[in-house]
């Protein structure tokens, strides 16, 4: 080895040691960063040569011992609001963190459609992000964490490069436009709602399915899982096979982008491979569990596409959320964490003809049927979908109605908008009585969602009715209260079901107050069409 060589690698040496005896902070916290209000602060990071922190908040001093490289000093429970400085002292060097407030803070978790950017939106529909993002709310900070699947949980967060110091603010520059267009809408209009700094962190990422999120252990707690394990454990046996065509695959996307030609995402490696994104528990153990010793307010969970691939996926995905809110409720120490679910819009083709082989209506029910759990709750989306992209646009209304179902249920909010929710029905002869809850000052029709069809003013559209024989046709329905529809069903007497929106795409046009989309149900529920649903009260 070359001298020079030599003195360099001594000096790598020597710096490696020298960092690794300084204190530092876990990733997750830094400068402008919101601490959740009203509980107990585990501030916490590592040092392997020290033996004691000092921690100086609020003219305060707190001490913490280093046990096996790491510390931890408990922050007391502080009101919202505020602008702090916090020091952490050892004897090799002194952090300071300052622009630190208090708030709630919000996980915004799941897939593509939670995880794509407002710079996204705002290049392909300008008219509808004009004048977004707002360049300053100094109210709101955000925090996107790296895309990291891994086999163990993981103690730390990593840090998205892009956003390498940490939290910031809502400020003029890329990284706002970086962040979730859902989580910031959601953001913008709590935040004007409730006069509390709203922290926000983003952990997302596309085409997964909700196993890849859920703790290790999960799957295997419940046999109708097994099929889940099962179809894991043969994708992994054949990846050296798999290998081969997905590296192919790779090569040739790389070559058309390298000619200048359009391509789409680079290919994702499959189930199989020890990288994929979508092997269970992967990013739940790089992306959540290295949060659950950060208080947090609460969940906002936009995923489903990614499980809708058949009827009895889309059935499963019930038993498999409610599993998911459990435990992560549990890794939090919190039971009755809130969580807001995006019930996922329409999409897909729009048919005259009706189409009973449909998946995405029983992915909805299951969304919808996380509402068995305390403190959960379902927001419908059913009018913001695209029929051709699976990405639609329409994330303000997406944002607005998580913040609205935030307002009702965790901040005890009255007069919010709700979306209205099938109550009750009643046959009466070639008719039938439904009433809806949720309506607010009273139901009312618009213009159906497609509107290049025949169709009365003042008729509801969407509905489907079954008779006896298991056939389908289209009904109509009329607002004759505030909360009561009459659907006519000519030639059927009594029904087998009566659905609202049970389609993919279906063409809607009844709504509450503040303009809010009833939500798609079904009179059958309780039929042999589901799977028995597990208890977890």
């Amino acid at each position: 080895m070359k001298r020079s060589s030599q003195i360099a690698l001594v000096f790598i040496l020597i710096t490696a040691n020298y960092l690794r005896a300084e204190i530092q902070l876990a990733p997750v916290f830094s400068d402008n960063m919101v601490l959740q209000r009203e509980v107990t602060i585990p501030l916490r990071g590592m040092a392997d040569e020290e033996k004691q922190v000092v921690v100086s908040f609020n003219n305060k001093e707190y001490t913490g011992q280093v046990t096996n490289g790491r510390w931890q000093v408990d922050l007391p429970a502080m009101a919202s609001g505020g602008s702090f400085h916090i020091r952490v002292t050892g004897s090799s060097n002194t952090l300071t963190l300052s622009n630190v407030t208090f708030g709630d803070i919000w996980l915004c978790a799941g897939q593509s459609n939670m995880d794509s950017a407002i710079e996204t939106y705002k290049a392909k529909f300008p008219e509808l992000y004009r004048g977004h993002p707002v360049e300053q709310h100094d109210q709101i900070r955000i925090f996107r964490v790296a895309r990291m699947p891994i086999d163990q949980p993981q103690e730390f967060i990593t840090r998205e490069h892009r956003f390498d110091k940490g939290w910031y603010p809502i400020e003029p520059g890329t990284r706002t436009r970086l962040f979730s267009a859902t989580g910031y809408f959601f953001g913008l209009h709590l935040a004007e709602a409730v006069d509390v700094p709203i922290g926000l962190i983003q952990s997302c990422r596309g085409g997964t399915p909700i196993t890849a999120w859920m703790p290790p252990g999960t799957l295997e707690k419940r046999d109708e899982y097994t099929d889940i394990i099962t179809d894991y454990q043969l994708a992994v046996r054949n990846w050296p096979a798999n290998k081969i065509k997905y590296e192919q695959q790779v090569k040739e996307w790389e070559v058309k982008k390298a000619s200048g030609a359009k391509v789409s995402w680079k290919p994702e490696p499959p189930l199989g491979s020890p990288s994929s994104n979508k092997r269970p528990y992967a990013l739940h153990n790089g992306m959540i569990a290295p949060l659950y010793q950060l208080p947090i307010k609460g969940v906002l969970w936009y995923q489903g596409e990614g499980n809708a691939k058949t009827r009895e996926s889309c059935v499963q995905y019930e038993n498999l959320l409610k599993d998911l809110v459990v435990t992560w409720r549990a890794n939090w120490g919190n039971a009755t964490m809130p969580f807001l679910v995006v019930q996922l819009p329409g999409f897909g083709k729009a048919t005259g003809k009706i189409n009973t082989k449909q998946n995405w209506p029983w992915m909805r029910e299951s969304q919808k049927n996380i509402e068995d759990l305390d403190n959960c709750q379902t927001v419908c989306i059913i009018d913001s979908g695209m029929q051709r992209d699976i990405h639609p646009p329409y994330k303000e209304n997406v944002g607005k109605r998580l913040a609205y179902a935030a307002q009702s249920m965790v901040y005890q909010q009255g007069s919010v908008p709700q979306s209205p929710d099938y109550s009750a029905h009643q046959f009466d002869g070639e008719s039938t009585l439904i009433t809806l809850k949720n309506v607010g000052i009273g139901l009312s029709t618009s213009d159906p969602l497609i509107e290049d069809i025949n169709y009365n003013d003042g008729e509801v559209l969407g509905f489907t009715v079954i008779n006896a024989n298991g056939e389908y046709q289209r009904a109509t329905g009329e607002v004759i209260a505030y909360n009561q529809i009459r659907v006519r069903h000519p030639g059927i007497s009594t029904p087998k079901s009566i659905r609202y929106g049970w389609e993919n795409f279906p063409n809607l046009n009844l709504f509450g107050s503040g303009n809010m989309p009833a939500f798609p149900f079904r009179t059958d529920q309780d039929s042999t069409d589901s799977k028995p649903r597990a208890q977890y009260r």
